[in-house]
């Protein structure tokens, strides 16, 4: 008799697991849909909206309507996971470590993509004061020469007398010497 109550305790424990392995994918399978039809819908809208378009008017060139609905795609995978280890039965001190180590990649990605930015936008200010390059003029920097065609946030378009369009970065007036002529044409 106890042999049979040894192995109905140890049925009903796996089957316990069991289930709670089960419920737990579905919790997964459920928020990487919901993540990945956000992502979509988010993209569409903002798309819609023309958020490039307007980024693009103020200087800002990469894509971010993909950028946005990516971050809220996995802030949701994030979000279903948690939910996921806490069904498992994850203590909350394994949960805050994963959430404070993502929280830190996170961190450390948005600080190593500014790295760039903010050298540019502050070659943007330095190109602004005392406007030392204006659009339509030649300018020679490194081996670049051509017409300024626009000055950006970011960068700085010169067409080269070949029709060609380069797009320099402003931090580059910073460290490079440059040359700046008045158009003749």
């Amino acid at each position: 008799m106890v042999n049979g109550t040894i192995v109905t305790s140890a049925v009903g424990t796996a089957q316990s697991y069991f289930y709670t392995v089960i419920v737990g994918i579905v919790i997964l399978l459920a928020g990487f849909g919901l993540g990945i039809l956000v992502q979509k819908l988010l993209y569409k809208l903002l798309q819609e909206i023309g958020l490039n378009k307007i980024m693009n008017k103020v200087g800002i060139t990469f894509n971010l309507e993909k950028w946005v609905s990516n971050i809220v795609s996995w802030v949701i995978y994030l979000v279903f996971i948690v939910i996921f280890l806490n069904h498992l039965g994850i203590t909350s001190i394994v949960l805050y470590l994963i959430l404070g180590a993502v929280l830190m990649l996170i961190i450390l990605t948005f600080l190593v993509g500014l790295k760039d930015i903010i050298p540019n936008f502050i070659g943007w200010l330095y190109i602004q004061k005392d406007d030392k390059i204006i659009v339509g003029h030649k300018i020679d920097v490194k081996e670049i020469s051509g017409i300024i065609e626009k000055t950006g946030y970011l960068e700085t378009e010169i067409k080269t007398e070949n029709g060609d369009i380069l797009y320099v970065p402003n931090s580059l007036f910073l460290k490079s010497k440059y040359r700046l002529r008045k158009n003749k044409d």
